[in-house]
């Protein structure tokens, strides 16, 4: 027989290398004879004496592991949790058929190279997660060859680096990886993953970006992504059936308060203090919610609606998607007192609107024209999209209107002439024909500067003909 087929049919030498590598000894292991491994408590074979699971957890062991996990061919089971092993994770490229591994809650300090390649591509739960003295690691492209993975678990082992964008070919449905390192944004291949229970909470420096794509994630359960740094505003999470929590609690989330969160028929607990939320404070919520929303920018603490100058504005930023820095100027219910980049009259009424090289995206809302007593409007040097709105005509009061140097497109709307208007910078403005388009000349003069360049130049050519012609005769 050979050596291969005695390990098949024996774990005898695997199990005392095993036994020989640990500290303290588990209760009746031996050192000295391994025949009787199947006896050992905390071991499980099958009638074959095929080891199938291990389970040391809560053993207080010490020390570090063999570099190279002895071979178990059949090994369905490692569970070394709650203890205080530390060095280096050991290989695991001799376990093929290992499905579930437990090294969660230890003291290792190092994740070799190669160590997520030799994983079985069975394995269906990991956990690593409470290992805080591992050297900042990342999770490598190979970790795709576990596409049977449904649990993964690396909460507080020092996991840096963005989330790869992975998650569409993998089999997870639980994601632990809260209280680490990771940065940059929510992968897009979560928008396809399976995925229902998702930590992502506490990173250090914090991940940003929006969280629109929760949206997609239709199999979410729980979700989880407070203390971390996203922007921009709460998506419609109508899709998502079978959420029951939702934590964005200390973020830099903007915008009004989604009303389709509260007749959401299967959310329990929503929590979003400490970000940055506007609009009315969304009491209603309170009935049918376990909610928790203090510490945003409401403007104000009961269910009273915003003042009416307040709900325009919040109108107008919401064509730019809430910018965070627009949050942070306007606070509470009252936009003449100390707001930034607004001007008011003795009357409380909004005359001035500054936002020029505010980097706004979007567009230019028609709610602007709800301001009657503006007089001036500064919206140049932006990245502002899409027409000049036609409702902006209407507003009495109006002097000047500096649109320049934005990406605008679409007709210039017809201004009265004592409107300054400044559409300049904008290379698919189309100049209106009729009207106030100062930064255009009108189609009149357009057709006299284009005639007198037509006459100006045939009159030279005729010269030069007749010089030359004067020339030649003298010669």
């Amino acid at each position: 027989m050979s050596d291969n087929e005695d390990d098949d049919d024996d774990d005898s030498a695997s199990m005392a290398k095993l036994a020989a590598a640990l500290s303290p000894l588990p209760w009746t292991w031996s050192t000295n004879s391994s025949s009787s491994y199947c006896e050992w408590h905390y071991v499980k074979c099958d009638r074959s004496k095929h080891v199938l699971e291990i389970d040391l957890q809560a053993r207080t062991l010490s020390g570090s592991l063999p570099s190279q996990f002895p071979p178990f061919p059949f090994l369905q089971v490692l569970d070394l949790s709650r203890n205080k092993l530390t060095g280096s994770l050991p290989s695991l490229n001799k376990l093929p058929f290992l499905k579930r591994l437990y090294l969660n809650i230890n003291n290792f300090t190092r994740i070799p190279p190669g160590f997520f390649q030799g994983l079985s591509s069975s394995l269906q739960l990991l956990m690593l997660g409470g290992n805080p003295f591992l050297s900042t690691w990342m999770i490598p492209l190979e970790f795709t060859k576990l596409g049977n993975l449904t649990a993964f678990s690396a909460y507080n082992t020092n996991l840096g680096g963005s989330i790869p964008d992975i998650f569409h070919s993998l089999a997870l449905t639980n994601l632990s990886l809260h209280d680490n390192n990771l940065t940059g944004s929510l992968p897009p291949s979560f928008s396809r993953s399976q995925i229902k229970d998702l930590q992502l909470q506490n990173q250090k420096v914090g991940l940003t970006g929006t969280i629109d794509l929760l949206s997609n994630m239709t199999s979410l359960y729980s979700v989880n992504l407070g203390f971390n740094q996203f922007t921009g505003t709460i998506p419609d999470l109508s899709n998502c059936k079978s959420l029951k929590l939702l934590d964005l609690s200390s973020n830099n989330i903007t915008g009004v308060f989604p009303s389709s969160l509260a007749s959401h028929p299967s959310l329990v607990v929503i929590i979003v203090n400490d970000n940055k939320l506007q609009g009315p404070f969304p009491a209603y919520i309170f009935i049918h919610k376990l909610t928790t929303v203090e510490n945003n920018n409401f403007c104000t603490n009961t269910a009273d609606s915003c003042d009416s100058q307040v709900t325009i504005l919040l109108e107008i930023a919401s064509a730019w998607m809430y910018p965070y820095e627009l949050s942070v100027a306007w606070e509470g219910n009252d936009a003449c007192r100390n707001w930034s980049f607004v001007t008011c009259d003795s009357e409380k009424s909004i005359t001035k609107i500054s936002l020029q090289k505010q980097r706004l995206q979007g567009t230019i809302s028609p709610s602007f024209a709800d301001l009657t007593a503006l007089r001036y409007l500064n919206l140049n040097d932006n990245n502002l999209t899409g027409p000049i709105p036609k409702s902006l005509v209407k507003l009495p009061n109006l002097e000047v209107l500096d649109v320049s140097n934005n990406n605008l497109s679409g007709i210039i709307p017809t201004f009265a002439p004592s409107v300054k208007l400044i559409t300049s910078g904008n290379d698919l403005l189309i100049p209106s024909r009729t009207g106030n388009t100062s930064d255009f000349p009108p189609e009149g003069q357009k057709r006299g500067i284009i005639a007198g360049i037509v006459v100006g130049t045939i009159v030279g050519v005729i010269f030069c003909i007749f010089i030359g012609r004067r020339i030649t005769t003298t010669t």
